[in-house]
């Protein structure tokens, strides 16, 4: 029976993946930390989508509620605003990665699948507006549910090389000559 592929963002949330790490190359922790950072950097874009996603929809919402004009060039024109990188609730405790992660194509076609009203946003009604914003809110909160286990996945990886270089069991001079 072929075995199963597991998939890497399963392999790495796994509570196991910490497991034993005191007794691994260092060279091999560096390298689940940075396959970690990778995905957390992946999470982090996909809630950044869905994020944009969920203010147009609840703009559009508040539009409607207030009366506000109508139409799709009014939309455009708030675009800007809406999408402007306003600080969220709680604080930044990561630097954001400015690079696309390597699979933000598939992020991208994850979140249009969830937001194909957006494209129709003119002629969908407030209650499939609010649908759409709770299943992209929900999508969201599970994203950002990994992305946490991630940060803290790299947490303990790093926590477990400060420990290394700090009981000398490990050269950090060694870092500046590579």
């Amino acid at each position: 029976m072929p075995e199963k592929r597991e998939r890497r963002e399963d392999r790495i949330l796994d509570p196991e993946f910490l497991t034993g790490v005191e007794s691994i190359p260092t060279a091999d922790l560096r390298l689940r930390r940075d396959e970690c950072r990778e995905l957390e950097a992946e999470f982090s874009y996909a809630r950044r989508l869905l994020q944009g996603k969920i203010d147009i929809l609840a703009s559009e919402l508040k539009r409607r509620s207030e009366g506000g004009d109508s139409g799709m060039g009014d939309l455009v024109s708030r675009l800007p605003s809406i999408l402007a990188d306003e600080a969220r609730s709680g604080p930044a405790t990561r630097l954001l990665a400015t690079e696309l992660p390597r699979n933000a194509g598939r992020y991208r076609r994850q979140t249009e699948r969830l937001a194909t009203g957006v494209a129709d946003i003119e002629s969908s009604s407030p209650e499939e507006l609010s649908a759409m914003v709770e299943e992209l809110a929900a999508e969201e909160r599970k994203v950002s549910e990994d992305r946490r286990r991630a940060q803290q996945i790299i947490d303990g990886l790093n926590a477990e090389l400060v420990r290394r270089y700090r009981k000398g069991e490990e050269d950090p001079s060694a870092l500046l000559s590579s």
